[in-house]
């Protein structure tokens, strides 16, 4: 490939991501909270609705939401939306609440950490191998504080740029999976009884795909990002042609 191939080609390639980043563009106000008590496990539900801020003890977290567009479809089709796909792991088994759950890459804010946009991404390395110019971020979703851990999560959501294949720590990853958008229909989850630690167990909403069931703060995540899919699919679907006629029936 010649100079001028090259460069033409890098530049379609940008011209693409900035169409993908307009199209996924956050708004002003997320659905947070709201988005959140759909997924919610049972005994979190009433807690939540009364929170207004996490206690001042909590400790800080950050995960990398990262979203792969499918081949062979145009990414700029705000209809494909749904088939893009999320990144999720499987922690391994330890001693702690999330043993062997359902996660998004991320972990605790450290003092090298500049911003949570930072830790999302330094976590995303070591688990995944995930190196940060490989990725756009988009924004920061809602925060979400976890009782159990203590632990408010940070959502920083990110656009794969490049990445096919990944490359976990088996130290603190058993695999990896990406899985559609479409497939996280918060009227499409089920009432699932989860471990919720090493002697107890809850009931709570959520997802079983492939064996996994993904539930907790992972699901309510996912559900806050599912709306604001729905949202970008309404703003599309409401964007009509230019007509100079005035007859709104034509």
């Amino acid at each position: 490939m010649n100079m001028h191939s090259y460069w033409t080609e890098q530049e379609s390639k940008n011209n693409k991501l900035r169409q993908d980043l307009a199209l996924i563009e956050l708004p002003d106000k997320l659905p947070g909270k709201e988005a959140h008590l759909k997924l919610a496990p049972e005994p979190r539900v009433i807690t939540l609705i009364k929170e207004q801020t996490p206690p001042a003890t909590a400790k800080e977290s950050a995960v990398l939401v990262l979203l792969t567009a499918p081949p062979n479809i145009d990414p700029v089709d705000a209809n494909s939306l749904l088939d893009w796909s999320v990144l999720l792991i499987k922690r391994n088994t330890y001693h702690g609440v999330h043993s062997g759950q359902i996660a998004f890459p991320g972990g605790k804010c450290e003092d090298c950490d500049i911003d949570y946009n930072a830790t999302a991404c330094r976590e995303a390395y070591e688990e995944l191998g995930i190196k940060m110019e490989n990725i756009e971020i988009i924004g920061q979703l809602s925060k979400l504080y976890v009782p159990p851990s203590n632990f408010t999560i940070y959502p920083v959501l990110a656009i794969n740029r490049s990445i096919k294949d990944f490359d976990p720590d088996p130290r603190e990853v058993s695999e990896y999976m990406q899985i559609p958008l479409r497939l996280f229909d918060p009227a499409q989850a089920q009432r699932c009884r989860v471990q919720a630690g090493p002697y107890e167990w809850v009931h709570a909403p959520g997802y079983v795909i492939n064996g996994h069931t993904i539930w907790g703060a992972t699901a309510m995540i996912i559900s806050e990002l599912y709306q604001l899919v729905d949202w970008a699919l309404l703003n599309k679907s409401l964007i009509r042609p230019n007509n100079s006629s005035s007859n709104p029936e034509i």
